[in-house]
């Protein structure tokens, strides 16, 4: 299910919609690098310019998360849903593969 949210980023506002689990994910990579959530969107939004990027900002978020977590920021996926254990929506505690 998709979830929107308003968020003020580069001094303007603007809505974002992500699944529940990407709303997660980005929640955790703002918990684990210190920054507001709207700080890292903002980041994302601004690569996503600097490369001339025609995604819209929801994909460059999806994108960007796959490319952390493929990065090797996550020990532990959900062998139910593929998704990392840490933000699995419906954790399924005896299906985890490191």
């Amino acid at each position: 299910m998709l979830v929107k949210r308003s968020l003020s980023i580069s001094g303007h506002r603007t809505s974002l919609a992500l699944e529940t689990v990407f709303w997660a994910a980005l929640g955790q990579a703002a918990s684990e690098d210190g920054k507001p959530l709207a700080r890292i969107v903002a980041d994302i939004d601004k690569l996503r310019e600097e490369h001339d990027e025609k995604s819209g900002l929801a994909s460059a978020v999806r994108v960007w998360l796959f490319h952390r977590y493929r990065a090797g920021h996550v020990s532990q996926w959900c062998q139910v849903c593929g998704t990392p254990h840490d933000v699995c929506p419906t954790p399924h505690d005896n299906h985890i593969q490191s």
